[in-house]
C-alpha cells in the first residue's frame, strides 16, 4: 500500500477542507443550537460530498472508500452533528439502495438524496432490541391486495425527526399470525415518513451531537407498496450487516477528525496560555498530553487509511487476501471502530484537561468534542459487540506456525 496521496486526491482534500472552513465551521454552533437544516445538506450535495460513494450512473461521484473517509474526517473535524446527519441520510439510507435497490428505487430516491433535497434514515433499533438485531419485533406482511402492512416502532434513530424516508428493518411474513424468528424473514422496506399511519416522537434530548436530531418512529398499520421491499424478502439482515460495515468505516473517519480537532485546539491553546511565566506547552505535563493525542491520532489515521484501501481492493467481497492472510473485512471494520473510538474518547479527555477550567466551558470547542465522542463507542454496535465480531473472526482464522 502506497500511502503517498496522488495529486488529484491531495487537491480534493484541499478543496473540501476549504469548503468546510467556509460553509460548515462558521455555522457549527448554530447547528448545535438549532439542528442540521436542509440548506447545509444541499451545500454538501453541491460540493459532491453526499454522492461520494454513489455510482456515477446514479449521479454520484463513484469515489473510492479512501477518498470518502478523507472527506468524512474533514467534515467531522468541523461539525460532528453535520457529519452524522449527512451520513445517516446519504450513507445508512442511501448506500443500501444504491447496492441492492431496483432501478426504479434508485432513480426515484438517489438523485434527490445526494443533492440534499431529501433526507433519509435507517431504522433498525427498537426499545427492546439494540445490539441484538435479530430480535426486532416490527412486522410487515402482504394484505392480499398488492400492498404491505407495516406495524411496530423504532427508537434512537438518527434523522427521525427530519427525514423524508426511512429504510425500516421489519420481520416479513405472509401470515401475520406466524411471524418469522431470528434473522430469518428480516426485510428492509422503504417507507415514506409522510404517509398515513406514521408518527414521530419528539426529538430526544442527548448528551452530545445535539444538532443531529434523534427520535422515535411509530408505524400504525402503514400501507406501503410491495415494490418498496429492498431486493427481496428475507435479505434484510445481510443488507443491514453490510450497512454496519460501511458505518463502522465511517465511524473511524469521524474519530480521526475529532482527534485532529483535539490536537489542533489543544496545541493552539497551550501555545497561547501562560502559567508560571511561560506558555503551558513548555510544561512537561501538558507536552506529554499533546504527545499522547498525537500518537493516538497517527495510529488511528494509518489504520483508517489501510482499512479503506482494503475495502477498495476487495470491491464488495467480504474477504481479501492481503500479505499472505485472508482478512475478514467485517472484523477489520470492527477493529477500526473499536480502536479509534477508544482513542478518540481518550483524546477528548486529554484535550479538555489541557484547557483546564476553560475546557469545561461550552465556549471552547473541546467541550463539544468531549460530549459528542461518546456515541462512537455505542452507535453502529457497541465496543463489546465489536470485540465479539473480532474474536469470532479470529477463532476461525487458520493457525500460522
Amino acid at each position: 500500500m502506497d500511502l503517498t496521496l496522488d495529486k488529484e486526491l491531495e487537491e480534493f482534500q484541499q478543496v473540501f477542507s476549504r469548503f468546510c472552513q467556509e460553509e460548515i465551521a462558521p455555522v457549527a454552533e448554530q447547528v448545535e443550537a438549532n439542528g442540521v437544516n436542509g440548506t447545509i445538506l444541499e451545500k454538501l450535495g453541491k460540493a459532491g460530498y453526499l454522492g461520494l460513494l454513489h455510482p456515477e450512473s446514479q449521479g454520484g461521484q463513484g469515489a473510492s472508500f479512501l477518498t470518502a473517509v478523507m472527506a468524512q474526517s474533514i467534515l467531522a473535524y468541523h461539525c460532528g452533528s453535520t457529519f452524522f446527519s449527512s451520513g445517516a441520510s446519504a450513507g445508512l439510507f442511501g448506500l443500501p439502495i444504491s447496492h441492492y435497490g431496483s432501478d426504479e428505487q434508485k432513480a426515484r430516491l438517489i438523485p434527490e438524496l445526494i443533492a440534499g433535497a431529501k433526507i433519509g434514515c435507517l431504522a433498525v433499533t427498537e426499545s427492546s432490541s439494540g445490539s441484538d438485531v435479530a430480535s426486532i419485533q416490527t412486522s410487515v406482511y402482504p394484505d392480499g391486495s398488492g400492498k404491505l402492512i407495516l406495524k411496530g416502532s423504532k427508537s434512537y434513530i438518527t434523522n427521525a425527526p427530519i427525514a423524508d424516508y426511512a429504510l425500516v428493518l421489519a420481520r416479513y411474513s405472509r401470515d401475520p399470525g406466524k411471524p418469522s424468528t431470528g434473522a430469518s424473514g428480516l426485510t428492509l422496506v422503504i417507507v415514506d415518513l409522510h404517509a398515513d399511519g406514521v408518527q414521530r416522537g419528539a426529538p430526544l434530548r442527548k448528551m452530545g451531537l445535539r444538532g443531529s436530531p434523534t427520535g422515535e418512529l411509530y408505524f400504525d398499520d402503514v400501507s406501503i407498496a410491495e415494490s418498496c421491499i429492498l431486493e427481496k424478502p428475507g435479505a434484510g439482515f445481510r443488507q443491514t450487516m453490510k450497512a454496519f460495515d460501511w458505518e463502522r468505516l465511517s465511524m473511524g473517519a469521524y474519530c480521526v477528525g475529532v482527534m485532529q480537532a483535539c490536537l489542533d485546539e489543544s496545541r493552539n491553546f497551550a501555545r497561547n496560555r501562560k502559567s508560571f511565566g511561560k506558555m503551558i506547552a513548555k510544561h512537561q505535563s501538558v507536552a506529554f498530553m499533546l504527545a499522547d493525542i498525537k500518537t493516538r491520532l497517527e495510529a488511528s489515521r494509518l489504520l483508517l487509511f489501510e482499512t479503506a484501501w482494503l475495502f477498495d481492493q476487495a470491491d464488495g467481497a467480504p474477504r481479501i487476501e492481503h500479505n499472505g492472510e485472508s482478512l475478514d473485512l467485517s472484523a477489520r471494520a470492527s477493529e477500526l471502530k473499536l480502536m479509534t473510538s477508544q482513542y478518540a474518547r481518550e483524546c477528548t479527555n486529554l484535550a479538555v484537561q489541557v484547557h483546564g477550567g476553560a475546557g469545561y466551558m461550552d465556549e471552547y470547542k473541546v467541550s463539544r468534542l468531549y460530549r459528542d465522542i461518546k456515541i462512537a463507542e455505542i452507535g453502529g454496535g457497541t465496543s463489546e459487540i465489536q470485540k465479539q465480531i473480532i474474536a469470532r473472526a479470529e477463532s476461525k482464522r487458520a493457525l500460522r506456525i
